[in-house]
């Protein structure tokens, strides 16, 4: 049975097997005491040695425990699944804002060019207009 630990008070923990203080790889043992008798927990192989110096990693392990991080690591990665898809739409989204304000923006540029058109046509008839009458009424 493994541990993800990654706090620090608890030493490393790498590709899910915990490390103790003296970065050795935490063993799955199981306490001899009246009050936990065979209840497992994760320990330094000097864990408890007397008289000499040991390590004081020690962490519980409880299939509880176990199975809720398990459903802490789902929920997580779920979650982030969901925040990717989200993300996705919301690129999609903006990409699409985009194409429309460029669509907008050609229109704009096409109603100025049909009102500079129209101007200019206005200017000419005007102007033909204005030639005719006089050229009619210099031949009077």
């Amino acid at each position: 049975m493994s541990s993800s630990i990654s706090s620090s008070s608890f030493g490393k923990c790498t590709l899910g097997i915990p490390f103790c203080f003296c970065e050795e790889p935490a063993t799955l043992r199981l306490a001899r005491t009246a009050k936990n008798p065979g209840r497992p927990f994760l320990g330094c192989l000097k864990y408890n040695t007397k008289g000499l110096p040991y390590c004081r990693f020690f962490k519980w392990v409880d299939i509880n425990e176990e199975e809720n991080e398990l459903q802490q690591r789902e929920s997580t990665n779920e979650f982030l699944m969901k925040e990717k898809e989200v993300e996705k739409k919301l690129d999609n989204v903006h990409k699409r804002e985009i194409e429309v304000m460029k669509k907008e923006l050609v229109l704009r540029e096409q109603e100025a060019e049909i009102k500079h058109s129209r101007r200019l046509l206005w200017l000419y008839w005007t102007f033909a207009l204005l030639w005719a009458f006089w050229l009619l009424l210099g031949s009077v």
